[in-house]
């Protein structure tokens, strides 16, 4: 029988892992050196720290300060800025290779890419001078919400225009990164059902040269950190917003239900790379135990799950660059399935192979599963609902 296919000497999409990370002169002469940035990151310093990032009570400050020296929280920004304006292609390998290290700070971070590349992309000038070259180096971070738009059901988060701006009155949920984000790029829905992002800081006097005297600002307040199952220490609130007041230059973009359907069905392959990554840390753990208790049962585990990683990221990676084909939903859509239910098939496997250990706290498998679980449900839209459920239940 043949070795298990990771080692400690592979990072968990099977590249060489660096050890010692480059000088910053040195690192972003490519893509090539960007990802060799982000295993070393991901390598020696989230992966070591992945159980105690996990268990804590707040996204772990150091992991993020290890990713803004690097320079990877400018990872989707554009250079005038201080970015790496990297493309989609580096955006989701990276993803990847962070997502097989520590699956919260994973998240979280992500949760900051997205904003950061909306405000950059906004019209606004003096916005984006003041605001964006802090989020390219990680001196500042911020969060998003706007998951909850996609709800049949009345708006819960709800903008009123006003010849000054916008008033928000309601419920943000789901924001992340409690803790190290000071602003949030928030999606409402206004009176006609059309939808407006704004960008706000969660404090006024924070970035005061970019408002005027407010007289009726309105309140914005955050509930405790929601206590979850996955991924518990990603600060992730609900803000409560009362006659909040956006000014109309901190206006970002409109959208409506359609465009953010089509979107969904155009990125559905998106989330995946966080999918991949935890799948990859799967096999891994799992090949370590193969490793140490020497059971054929366990390296044929190994064997046949490697094997099906190895199918579906290739078809995965493939039509991720056939956006424009006619059969590429419907292919997509199954291969998020499928990488969904891959992914807690394999971490289940880990937890199996390490019988009573795996129940620990301490023990990465567990974590794995809880991860994989998450990923279910992440950027969850219908149409990866259905597939899912088809898919489990086929």
């Amino acid at each position: 029988m043949s070795e298990p296919v990771f080692h400690q000497t592979t990072d968990a999409v099977g590249f060489s892992v660096p050890s010692e990370c480059a000088e910053p002169s040195e690192r972003y002469t490519d893509d090539t050196a960007i990802l060799t940035a982000a295993r070393c990151v991901a390598e020696n310093v989230l992966l070591p720290a992945a159980q105690e990032s996990d268990r804590a009570t707040e996204p772990n400050r150091a992991n993020f300060q290890a990713l803004a020296n690097a320079g990877l929280l400018g990872l989707t920004l554009p250079e005038a800025f201080g970015g790496l304006n990297a493309s989609s292609a580096v955006q989701w390998e990276y993803t990847q290779i962070l997502a097989a290290a520590c699956g919260v700070t994973t998240f979280v971070q992500a949760q900051h890419h997205g904003p950061s590349r909306m405000i950059a992309n906004a019209q606004n000038a003096e916005l984006k001078n003041a605001v964006v070259p802090d989020l390219a180096t990680g001196k500042t971070m911020c969060g998003i919400s706007f998951a909850h738009l996609r709800r049949p059901a009345p708006p819960i988060l709800r903008a009123t225009e006003t010849p000054e701006g916008f008033r928000l009155d309601g419920t943000a949920p789901w924001v992340t990164g409690w803790g190290v984000i000071s602003q949030v790029v928030f999606g409402a829905e206004l009176p006609n059902g059309r939808f407006v992002y704004v960008w706000s800081p969660l404090e006024r006097k924070d970035f005061a040269d970019l408002f005027a005297p407010i007289t009726e600002g309105g309140t914005l307040t955050a509930s405790e950190p929601l206590p979850l199952c996955a991924m518990n220490a990603s600060g992730t609130v609900e803000i409560f917003l009362d006659n909040w007041f956006v000014p109309r230059e901190h206006c970002l973009s409109y959208s409506d239900r359609d465009t953010l359907r089509r979107n969904d069905r155009n990125g559905v392959l998106n989330a995946a790379s966080m999918s991949i990554g935890c799948a990859s840390a799967s096999l891994r753990v799992l090949s370590e135990t193969a490793e140490k208790r020497n059971l054929p049962t366990i390296r044929a585990a190994v064997e046949s799950l490697a094997r099906e990683f190895s199918e579906v990221r290739a078809q995965i990676v493939d039509w991720n660059k056939r956006t424009a084909e006619p059969e590429f939903f419907e292919n997509a859509i199954r291969l998020r399935a499928w990488i969904i239910e891959f992914g807690v098939r394999a971490a289940h496997a880990a937890v199996a192979a390490n019988s009573g250990a795996a129940n620990s706290l301490s023990h990465p498998a567990q974590r794995l599963l809880r991860e994989a679980m998450f990923y279910s449900i992440q950027a969850q839209t219908s149409d990866v609902m259905a597939a899912t459920l088809e898919r489990l239940t086929r």
